[in-house]
């Protein structure tokens, strides 16, 4: 494996320790699932939380687990070792250590370092070292699809989404009719899909009951003159393919109700709750 620069990996037995627990016990298993599920999501958030108040010790832990298997002669330094702090990109996570057991025995390798070149025998890297390559899979990145890349427009004017400014990460200034589901970036993208169909679901008889065929939100006037800001805070969230493309993406505003929250602890109470005859819909 052939990479650019280090990420962080978290390792673990592939399995759910807790569930297996609870199936001894012959527990029914739809309180298995939610009890499992509401462990996954305070253990995710309790780490989350820790990659703010203590990163030095949670890349240490990480890196640590890394070092464990492979042993204290691999240069885990150059290797295993990201110049960010860890989640201000995603984690992946190493079943079981699988790949680095595999390392460890000699079945795969890691390579950091930049490209140069393809070469007829693999590829060089600027270093001058070449790698030998039968086949080449590439995983360079990706540029985003804002919108899925439709064309929108109102009243025949094309919308530009860089110029909105979103309504708690799922609808725009601007924008009738519209929600976008966009999940969290630290947490299952679906549990913000499942919060946002909620509302949307509340939201269409609401229309109907007040006879409008219309609702977009709208920025209140203290707040229409204020500097938007971006869609997510690069100091705080910084892949490459977010960082690249985060002109074209929605703005933040002033207060929580214009901005993509983070928090999913908080969301699932907030979005239930929401007063869909807030100033902040307008309906037509």
């Amino acid at each position: 494996m052939l990479q650019r620069s280090p990420t962080f990996f978290r390792t673990g037995r592939n399995a759910i320790e807790l569930a297996e627990t609870l199936r001894q016990l012959k527990v029914d298993e739809t309180w298995i699932h939610e009890i499992v599920r509401r462990k996954i999501l305070f253990d995710q958030d309790a780490f989350t939380r820790q990659t703010y108040e203590n990163p030095e010790k949670v890349k240490a832990e990480l890196i640590g687990a890394v070092r464990a298997v492979l042993g204290p002669d691999y240069d885990v330094d150059t290797h295993f070792t990201p110049r960010y702090r860890p989640w201000r990109q995603r984690i992946a996570f190493v079943p079981d250590a699988d790949l680095f057991h595999a390392i460890r025995r000699g079945e795969a390798s890691v390579v950091t370092g930049e490209i140069a070149r393809f070469t007829a025998g693999g590829i060089r890297l600027t270093s001058g070292e070449e790698i030998p390559a039968d086949i080449v899979a590439t995983a360079t990145g990706f540029t985003l699809s804002v919108m899925g890349d439709i064309p929108f427009s109102r009243d025949g004017v094309p919308i530009d989404f860089a110029d909105t400014v979103t309504w708690r990460g799922m609808m725009f200034t601007g924008v009738p009719n519209l929600a976008w589901v966009f999940g969290y970036f630290r947490a299952s993208w679906t549990l913000r899909t499942d919060l946002v169909a909620d509302v949307v679901c509340r939201l269409l008889p609401h229309m109907a009951a007040r006879g409008a065929a219309t609702v977009e939100p709208a920025l209140p006037a203290d707040a229409a003159s204020a500097e938007p800001g971006p869609w997510t805070d690069p100091e705080d969230f910084n892949p490459g393919y977010l960082l690249r493309d985060l002109d074209r993406l929605p703005k933040t505003g002033p207060g929580e109700a214009w901005r993509h929250s983070q928090d999913y602890w908080r969301d699932k109470d907030v979005f239930p709750a929401l007063d869909l005859d807030d100033p902040a819909l307008r309906y037509g």
